[in-house]
């Protein structure tokens, strides 16, 4: 039986590099503070002497410096679930490991893709290039595991029929073994497979038992694990950034509507009943918040979906600050007949009349021109951050925004720093009088802000907001 092992070494740290792309130079590690004692799942290139699993003080003490990231495991076995779906598009047979490690099935596949270099090769360019896979080939899934774990990124190592010569100068460690066995068997200076090899397998089982025998069957390449294929799945991923961080809930549902929107909108989805739906919100400074939504009878609609969801969120929500929302909708079944109402739906007429205006509309323009608005924060300080606006057409890609953000604008100040007078789209207006004027200071914000706002008239009469923002030293014009 040839298996292909694909292998994704520091799978957290490639996926936390996607979204940080200026840390690739800077040390870092990923921490994971769930589990009582905070610990470290990963690291990147730039930090050295720190192993996963070794607790975050001791990390901390070698790199004092170093950047710590919030592990984010939903994120990350998403993207392990879309990579073995991936290798699902070239072998019908692919069995998911421990996070970052596929087995896959070659067996009568050399003949579709003209031969087995060019049938890994297809597994290779399955995968995005910046997870760099490596690739083993063998006849058992531990051969082909320390192929791909010896070798080098976008290369495949491939064994030959007789293991034990490839397994031989390779260090114990790579074992599946417990660290007692591991120590012991360095005890008696065994330090490569092909030492542990070379000793009559009885002497093994006597001092270790089981994991002495396993030892020895898995450093002659001897490995009997069958392949285990997943089954394959149809998932609908959509995710959307939030346009700043907040704990509002009306912000999170309006992003989770969106998403909804969004992801029945997809093909995979149109016409067809989701059983189940996962929201993970991403928070600021804080482990990501997952939940599990279940349908008894199946969803096909943004409408049918969102009071479900809408309801559990209302007693169960995130009370940290939400960066970035991500809803995967699974269970995907055949969509069932409905039967027909007497009168028509006219809110749903309305909203696919809208939805056609808007694809007109944006054929025209090159982007969204219709766009839904909703109150998300009506008491908030900062006016662009009480309504929100998100496109119509859910098959528009464009982001959630503030209705009114402010614009940077000149401004003219006077000895105790009041407007005296501002340039707009006619040049410099002189400030005639200061009707009001108030300030804020939102210092615990994930991006906190201090400003001090003056609503002004000028000498023609117009009405203008301005503020001041004390942390840039910089001017804008509100726009309310």
């Amino acid at each position: 039986m040839r298996i292909a092992c694909v292998l994704i070494t520091h799978l957290r740290a490639r996926v936390e590099l996607r979204r940080q792309p200026h840390l690739r130079a800077r040390p870092a590690l990923i921490a994971d503070r769930s589990a009582g004692r905070p610990r470290v799942v990963d690291a990147f290139p730039a930090v050295t002497g720190v192993l996963a699993g070794m607790s975050l003080d001791k990390a901390l003490s070698r790199h004092p410096d170093v950047i710590v990231l919030e592990a984010d495991e939903p994120a990350y076995r998403r993207v392990f679930r879309q990579t073995l779906t991936a290798l699902q598009g070239v072998s019908d047979r692919v069995e998911g490991a421990e996070l970052g490690t596929a087995y896959v099935g070659l067996d009568g596949l050399e003949s579709l893709h003209g031969g087995e270099a060019a049938l890994v090769r297809a597994l290779r360019e399955a995968l995005p290039r910046d997870l760099e896979p490596r690739i083993g080939v063998a006849e058992a899934k531990f051969p082909a595991f320390v192929a791909a774990r010896t070798g080098r990124s976008h290369k495949a190592v491939t064994v030959s029929a007789d293991p034990a010569p490839f397994l031989a100068p390779h260090p114990i460690d790579l074992l599946p073994i417990s660290r007692d066995v591991l120590g012991g068997l360095l005890r008696f200076g065994l330090h490569t497979m092909g030492a542990v090899a070379a000793m009559r397998p009885e002497l093994l089982i006597d001092q270790f038992g089981n994991d002495g025998r396993r030892a020895w069957e898995l450093s002659q390449g001897i490995d009997d694990r069958p392949l285990l294929p997943i089954e394959s799945e149809e998932a609908v991923v959509e995710r959307i950034p939030l346009p700043f961080a907040s704990a509002s809930l009306e912000l999170a549902l309006t992003g989770v509507d969106t998403l909804l929107r969004r992801a029945f909108a997809r093909p995979a989805a149109r016409g067809r009943r989701a059983g189940r739906a996962e929201l993970t919100c991403l928070l600021h400074e804080a482990p990501p918040w997952e939940r599990a939504f279940h349908f008894r009878r199946g969803v096909g609609s943004r409408e049918e979906a969102s009071p479900v969801i809408r309801r559990r969120l209302e007693h169960d929500h995130p009370e940290a600050p939400v960066e970035e929302l991500v809803l995967e909708l699974g269970d995907l079944g055949e969509g069932v007949g409905e039967q027909l109402g007497l009168f028509p739906d006219v809110r749903a007429g309305r909203e696919r009349r809208l939805e056609e205006a808007e694809r007109q509309l944006r054929a025209r323009l090159g982007g969204p021109a219709l766009y839904r608005m909703t109150s998300v924060a009506p008491w908030h300080p900062a006016p662009e951050m009480r309504v929100l606006q998100a496109p119509i057409d859910p098959a528009a890609r464009a982001a959630m925004r503030p209705l009114a953000p402010p614009a940077p604008v000149a401004v003219e100040e006077g000895p105790e720093g009041q407007p005296l007078a501002v340039r707009l789209e006619r040049g410099w207006r002189p400030v005639a009088r200061i009707e009001d004027c108030w300030s804020f200071d939102l210092w615990w914000l994930p991006a906190p802000l201090s400003r001090d706002y003056y609503r002004v008239r000028g000498e023609d009469g117009r009405r203008v907001t301005l503020f001041r923002d004390r942390r840039e030293a910089r001017w804008y014009r509100q726009a309310c």
